[in-house]
């Protein structure tokens, strides 16, 4: 999806699926750490530099419904799964586990009086060395809770500034080469004409195979 012509005319938006971006030169590419993440000026109209960093907040703040709720469950000794499908039913979410996840039939307990979806989610999970990340408002994705997996699915921000390449263009032909229905983590493409750059949103390892496809790409139309 492509949002010409803004106002200005400047910013074009495709969008494929939080919180760092570094600005790029050249065909280097570092993020920086989530927590202190600035989002640097990529264009000289403050409309498209506005429109970029809402975009990028948007991403960065996605949560389980806060008005979502599950009312009354009582569940003991039943498989992980039943007690954690049993509360993604009633707070109306849909969940994706994990490939690596292993401990889904495992006998567990659980009891819920009137909480938030995310709330008691996060009890059951927590409760069995698992955690959650909100794909929407209404779809979480579920993961053993270490520090690795918490890096692996983290996504982040980078920008590239092209050498070459028109930056719409490119982000199209990116856009068609990312398009997968089985992904979990649909990057976020937004494209800044007036600075010929192409802004990031993916996890690490994505990350990686969209900065080198950049790479390959950036050449004269």
């Amino acid at each position: 999806m492509t949002l010409a012509d803004l106002e200005r005319g400047t910013l074009g938006v495709l969008l494929a699926v939080s919180a760092s971006i570094v600005a790029v030169t050249g065909r280097s590419v570092e993020a920086g750490p989530q927590a202190d993440a600035q989002v640097p000026v990529v264009s000289n109209d403050p409309v498209v530099q506005r429109t970029v960093e809402a975009q990028l907040a948007r991403v960065a703040s996605v949560r389980l419904d806060p008005l979502a709720r599950v009312g009354s469950l009582d569940l003991r000794d039943k498989p992980l799964r039943e007690i954690i499908d049993a509360v993604a039913k009633a707070g109306g979410i849909t969940v994706r586990y994990a490939p690596e996840l292993t401990s889904l039939d495992t006998p567990s307990t659980f009891t819920a009086s009137d909480e938030t979806v995310e709330n008691a989610l996060l009890t059951v999970l927590k409760s069995n060395g698992l955690t959650f990340q909100a794909l929407s408002a209404k779809r979480a994705f579920i993961y053993p809770d270490t520090p690795a997996n918490r890096e692996k699915y983290t996504a982040s921000h980078r920008a590239f500034a092209l050498a070459k390449a028109d930056p719409v263009i490119l982000a199209q032909q990116l856009n068609r080469a990312l398009r997968s229905p089985s992904e979990v983590f649909q990057p976020l493409i937004l494209t800044v004409r007036d600075s010929r750059t192409i802004i990031v949103h993916a996890t690490p390892e994505r990350m990686a195979w969209i900065a080198t496809w950049i790479a390959e790409n950036d050449k004269d139309p």
